[in-house]
């Protein structure tokens, strides 16, 4: 990207400069029509000249858009800020943390069943008879 020092001038009548990239400082031309008169008669009329068209927006219409679009980002950036703030849900913590715990969980099982013999389900059975659940042990 090129740049370059463009000195401004203040109200006060001082001046400072500043970096302005070329693409902001070049303007889009005004498309011209082309002549070729090798071809043609010297009697034809001459191509009519381009004409620039201009917006018909007033100054409050702008400034009405600027604020219909400044409410607009302000809520894209509260609702991106509420989701980054959950804790309750399907957030990714708690997705993390449930699978850590059933990671261990499993391996808790595994390492009792290894120590007394007893198999996963029937440590399973074994927990909701002693709970009180339901009588599914025997």
């Amino acid at each position: 990207m090129t740049t370059m020092r463009v000195s401004l001038a203040s109200p006060a009548g001082l001046s400072g400069s500043r970096v302005v990239s070329r693409a902001a400082r070049v303007q889009p031309a005004i498309k011209r029509a082309t002549v070729c008169t090798a071809n043609k008669p010297t009697t034809s009329a001459p191509p009519a000249p381009a004409t620039e068209t201009t917006s018909t927006m007033t100054v409050e219409q702008q400034r009405q858009a600027a604020k219909d679009l400044v409410k607009y980002f302000n809520d894209k950036q509260y609702e991106a800020d509420t989701l980054a703030q959950r804790v309750f849900g399907w957030v990714p913590n708690a997705e993390i943390s449930n699978g850590r715990w059933v990671m261990f969980g499993l391996m808790v099982g595994l390492m009792t069943e290894y120590a007394t013999g007893v198999t996963f389900i029937d440590q399973i059975k074994l927990t909701i008879t002693n709970l009180g659940f339901a009588d599914i042990y025997e």
